[in-house]
């Protein structure tokens, strides 16, 4: 179970149960879906006064890990940011809760559910155990102190991550030695490896169904050669320092962007995807409309993640009361199925019941579709409008899957 969604410009949580089962029957933790948030502090700090220093000093983590808030305060912007990011809700977020709660009583093996799920919103609970996120650390979801001192990925492993947590920080950039509060390493993984991603965002369910699979489909895209990766476009650099007090030698003043801006994002669907109306030819009282929709900047299909997930491309004719009509539907998915081929809509059936996917209509990197459509045009029409919206069933709460735009464009018809 991945993320779950979240309103804003962020609606990108993605909600994740996992369960896979072993030679005997019980649950397996391979495979599991790990949310891993790309923390990437720039781990510098400069000498602040005796004052600053002791209303600055972080309290001393009860457990292995310190609280984010702690962090916070050297590092005052990232975690300003990363307070705003689905990954800092991962654990807390109701619609995350309810999944997991109808994950967990909908098998017999529960704890190694919850386990699945907990993995992913609360990894820290990986060495804590804390599986009923009771502490404090564990409601923190993907957390500074977690992220930072992940020094390796295996993905043949379980869990995949090499943790190292104590005093030594990893994060993208290099610095000397031991800087205020803890020691500093330069880490290739957290500066642009996707593996720090693909550890959660790549799951395949006990039938083999690839359930998620961000990873394989940027692996098998056009990025790889051209050098881009997940961090790229999802933690890109924003202005800004490390800490506060940062010093001057570093010469750095740009850092991540900690708010992780995810693909159910309608920002970055918006900065993804192009669309155009090629052509639009009125006659007789209807229009032949050629659109074109590409996926000119996502490293993945479109829509990436979850099947609960849908693009739809609109189009219609606008009447003078700016109403669109004679509206069609082009809808770019991927379906999973059952063992008896019924198409799976909920989060939970998905990933415990995936047995095959039906088809998979999704817009890959780099990829443009283009489609026709006849669209009636009634007196007084003034626009052919094609429209780009985000359907998400992704929260089980809802009855019905909620709808945004994203983008549209018009084109203007003569008076008739």
């Amino acid at each position: 179970m991945g993320s779950a969604l979240h309103g804003g410009a962020n609606r990108c949580m993605i909600q994740r149960a996992a369960a896979c089962r072993g030679a005997n029957g019980g649950l397996l933790r391979h495979g599991l879906i790990r949310v891993l948030a790309l923390f990437i502090l720039l781990l510098s700090t400069g000498s602040p006064s005796r004052a600053a220093t002791a209303a600055a000093k972080p309290a001393r983590p009860l457990g292995p890990y310190t609280s984010a808030r702690s962090c916070g305060t050297c590092h005052d912007a990232i975690h300003k940011s990363w307070a705003d990011s689905p990954h800092a809700r991962a654990a807390t977020n109701p619609a995350y809760l309810e999944a997991l709660r109808r994950i967990v009583e909908s098998t017999a093996e529960g704890k190694a559910a919850r386990e699945a799920c907990v993995w992913c919103h609360s990894p820290s609970t990986i060495l804590t155990g804390d599986l009923e996120m009771q502490q404090a650390i564990s409601r923190e979801g993907i957390t500074c102190d977690f992220c930072h001192t992940v020094a390796e990925v295996d993905l043949q492993k379980v869990p995949p991550f090499d943790l190292k947590p104590g005093q030594v920080k990893r994060g993208p950039f290099e610095y000397a030695g031991r800087i205020q509060g803890h020691a500093t390493a330069y880490s290739p993984l957290h500066k642009s490896s996707p593996l720090l991603c693909a550890s959660c965002h790549e799951y395949k369910n006990a039938n083999g169904v690839l359930v998620l699979s961000n990873y394989s489909e940027w692996k098998e895209g056009p990025y790889p050669a051209r050098g881009v990766s997940c961090q790229d476009c999802h933690m890109s650099l924003v202005p800004g320092t490390a800490a506060r007090n940062s010093p001057s030698k570093a010469g750095l003043r740009v850092i991540n962007l900690h708010r992780l801006v995810g693909g159910s994002a309608i920002s970055q669907l918006a900065r993804g995807l192009d669309l155009k109306i090629e052509s639009a030819v009125s006659e007789g009282g209807s229009a032949e409309v050629i659109v074109v929709v590409t996926n000119a900047a996502a490293g993945h299909f479109v829509p990436g993640g979850l099947a609960t997930k849908s693009l739809v491309l609109a189009v219609g004719a606008e009447t003078a009361d700016g109403k669109l009509e004679y509206r069609q539907e082009r809808v770019y998915r991927r379906e999973l199925k059952d063992e008896k081929g019924v198409v799976l809509e909920s989060v939970a059936d998905q990933f415990l019941k995936a047995a095959s996917i039906g088809s998979d209509s999704r817009i890959g990197p780099m990829e443009s579709r283009r489609e026709r459509f006849t669209v009636p045009v009634p007196t007084g029409a003034r626009a052919i409008v094609a429209r780009l919206e985000y359907r998400d069933g992704s929260d089980i709460r809802n009855a019905a899957p909620t709808t945004s735009l994203i983008t549209e464009t018009r084109h203007p018809l003569a008076a008739r």
